[in-house]
């Protein structure tokens, strides 16, 4: 990967994309000599072709990308041209897999990448057949288990176990080439999930268990840690326009004008409105009259399906809670669940959630210190500072290697020079 310069500082820029069902957010920052992120450009706009993760119209979708990324680019005063983007929708899926490898005196990095690629050349299904992430768990030399950093441990046989998550390749390919009409590469393909746990869950949360769930507008998407390792990850085809559509469908009001509703009065708690007698009044859907609308009549309908909602996340816990326990390992929540997402911003849902899972239930948003976080460090931009915090990490990775490789070239010169030098004389 070509690695971008802010021509000014000469630090690293990443840029993060995520292209969500309702919104498109393009975030430009830079890595500072200390590894912080500065957030040098902001760029949103309403996303159209794109639902639940899925392209549907690959020339709106561009125009939202572009007009986004413009946005970011005007702010930031630079020019992009590669991002690290976002992925989800309901063809997500994810497996616990183990790769093995004998060795020979010492556990060497070469044994750990050749246990890693073993667990990664599992066949994936044809509805999930482009790898995204394989992510490491833990590894064990004959018979110790737990064991985090194998290499320099004697032993004969090696077990890595590793966390994979797989998307449609079709869903990928199209998102792909949507970012390139738009003249920009996509470094890499991050779970939507997982960029928003880079955002805002602590190492202690992951420690002692978390589960983080992003609530966006198209779907929610889960990422569950325990012992300070991803062990499920999930998307959910069902969020907040789900909300919105019953909403609408109840009352007979536009899809906008419920969205609006639901932003602007929306309350998952139903006592909020009931001694006010509040009503407000809203286009009806053939556009011929009024129509007054009772704000607990609204509440009600939210509160019904946002605890469908939720129970859909306890579904989804339920069924990791039984994947661990067939590996062999303990689904312990000490830190409860985090929320975060637009979705998340609701009224009331906090109440809610820790009525649903009875168990400790925060908010989860951003937390970066420099640059334009006034705007970014809230919940809906969780998926895109997670972008810009992995792309940092990739960048690192990326220029690690590149060091290695130039290291190893200006080897190879130098014996090349004396070897000529030794055939002269």
């Amino acid at each position: 990967m070509q690695l971008m310069k802010n021509a000014e500082t000469d630090n690293e820029i990443i840029v993060g994309l995520d292209v969500g069902s309702q919104t498109v957010r393009a975030l430009i920052g830079e890595i500072m000599p200390d590894g912080r992120i500065n957030v040098l450009g902001v760029g949103e706009h309403a996303s159209e072709g794109i639902s639940r993760g899925a392209v549907t119209d690959i020339e709106k979708v561009v125009s939202s990308v572009r007009r986004a990324v413009d946005a970011a680019e005007l702010s930031a005063n630079c020019q992009v041209h590669s991002v690290f983007c976002a992925i989800s929708g309901s063809h997500i899926r994810s497996f616990n897999e183990k790769g093995m490898v004998s060795i020979s005196g010492e556990v060497t990095e070469e044994d750990v990448e050749t246990a890693i690629h073993t667990a990664k050349s599992i066949k994936l299904p044809e509805d999930c057949s482009r790898l995204l992430h394989a992510l490491e768990q833990s590894y064990r030399i004959d018979g110790q288990s737990g064991i985090q950093n194998p290499v320099g441990i004697a032993g004969c046989r090696l077990e890595a176990y590793v966390h994979l998550v797989a998307c449609h390749a079709d869903s990928a390919r199209n998102l792909e080439k949507c970012v390139s009409r738009v003249g920009m590469n996509v470094s890499a393909l991050i779970y939507s999930g997982l960029a928003s746990s880079d955002a805002v869950l602590t190492s202690d949360e992951k420690e002692i268990g978390v589960c983080l769930v992003d609530i966006g507008a198209g779907t929610m998407d889960l990422a569950l840690f325990t012992d300070g390792k991803l062990r499920y990850s999930k998307a959910i085809r069902y969020a907040g326009f789900n909300a919105t559509k019953d909403v609408a469908a109840t009352f007979g009001t536009p899809f906008p004008v419920a969205e609006k509703l639901k932003l602007q009065y929306g309350t998952v708690d139903t006592e909020a409105y009931r001694d006010q007698n509040q009503t407000v009044m809203i286009k009806s859907v053939s556009g011929d009259n009024d129509l007054s609308l009772d704000l607990h009549a609204v509440s009600q309908v939210l509160n019904s399906r946002y605890t469908e909602l939720l129970e859909l996340v306890g579904n989804e816990l339920k069924e990791a809670k039984s994947r661990l326990q067939r590996e062999g390992r303990k689904m312990q929540l000490g830190a409860g669940i985090v929320l975060t997402g637009g979705g998340s911003g609701i009224r009331g849902l906090l109440e809610l959630s820790r009525t649903v899972f009875n168990c400790p239930v925060r908010i989860g948003r951003p937390s970066l210190t420099l640059g334009l976080t006034e705007h970014v460090n809230r919940p809906e931009f969780s998926t895109a500072v997670g972008l810009l915090i992995r792309g940092s990490h990739h960048a690192e990775y990326t220029a690690s290697q590149n060091d290695g490789r130039e290291k190893f070239q200006m080897g190879r010169l130098l014996r090349s020079m004396w070897q000529k030098l030794k055939d002269i004389y």
